[in-house]
């Protein structure tokens, strides 16, 4: 089994796992949403919010090691900086979504059932301006990425444009700061950097997979001293 190829396909598998988790969630009440809506949401689908939640997790295990692929072929190709920001900034990146997990998963088990209304609507509010704020260290990866590949040779010009382009437009949504609307945390231009995060991820993937050797290289042996 190559489990080089495997680890630079799982961006594939992160991207699948994540789109899964989204649509099993359903809706997450917007950061203007009354008390009782969120409330009632986190009751009525307490469910479907505690079964998005593992699917969620292991999408970034996945993620994960994916950023380990990336950061071992930048070391390989001397780029070992920008390998370990890579490393760095998917942790960073990893942390804020489990602790945004955590809080869903809190507020679906019991916190918006016993919660005051305050509370529930805090939470729900500082759970947007944590995945907001995010987006700068998303961005920060995306471009670490993007310009460690392309100065090793593993990517095509286009992709570093494109990676960049794309970079800009996720770190635009670290700007959402609107109360309502399509510029507030919770607003459909978030959905807009998601959409870009998760094309670069399987675009990313796929070259890597298509960069790797089709097989892999035996280990050098040395030469036996003949013997006089």
């Amino acid at each position: 089994m190559n489990w080089e190829r495997l680890a630079r396909a799982s961006g594939i598998g992160f991207v699948v796992l994540a789109v899964v988790s989204f649509v099993v969630f359903g809706e997450q009440p917007k950061v203007d949403a009354a008390p009782g809506e969120i409330a009632s949401f986190y009751e009525d689908d307490r469910g479907r919010v505690l079964t998005a939640v593992p699917i969620f997790a292991l999408a970034f295990m996945l993620f994960l090691w994916f950023a380990g692929a990336i950061a071992n072929a930048l070391r390989e190709a001397g780029e070992g900086r920008l390998g370990a920001t890579t490393v760095a900034l998917a942790a960073v990146v990893t942390g804020v979504q489990f602790t945004l997990s955590a809080l869903a998963a809190s507020l679906a088990l019991t916190l918006a059932a016993a919660g005051d209304e305050g509370t529930v609507r805090a939470l729900n509010t500082m759970s947007w301006s944590l995945d907001t704020l995010n987006s700068f260290a998303v961005a920060a990866f995306v471009v670490a990425v993007t310009v460690g590949l392309r100065r090793a040779g593993l990517v095509p010009r286009w992709y570093a444009w494109d990676g960049l382009a794309g970079a800009v437009l996720i770190a635009l949504r670290g700007t959402n700061w609107a109360t309502d609307g399509f510029w507030s945390p919770s607003g459909e231009y978030s959905w807009i950097a998601i959409v870009v995060a998760f094309v670069w991820v399987l675009v990313t993937s796929i070259l890597l997979l298509r960069a790797l050797p089709a097989t892999e290289r035996p280990p050098e042996t040395s030469a036996a001293t003949p013997v006089a």
